[in-house]
């Protein structure tokens, strides 16, 4: 059975479109489980961070650490 090249393009932009939605889902379970992490660990602490805005600034500064040791392979 032949393909045809607009069959072929067919098959690929649809296979690229199953790998983003792919990569959609593993992104949001990182955003669930890190978010969840942090407002657990606030939650543990009794640190309400409407009241304590500085917590938010910690926390931000945390994940940018994690961020630069991630890029620069330190895991």
């Amino acid at each position: 059975m032949k393909i045809t090249k607009r069959q072929l393009k067919r098959i690929i932009k649809e296979e690229k479109r199953k790998l983003l939605k792919e990569n959609d889902d593993i992104i949001d379970g990182y955003y669930n489980a890190i978010s969840q992490l942090i407002f657990d660990d606030m939650a543990a602490a009794g640190v309400d961070p409407h009241e304590n805005p500085e917590e938010i600034d910690y926390a931000v500064a945390a994940l940018q650490n994690l961020i630069k040791d991630l890029q620069a392979g330190n895991y």
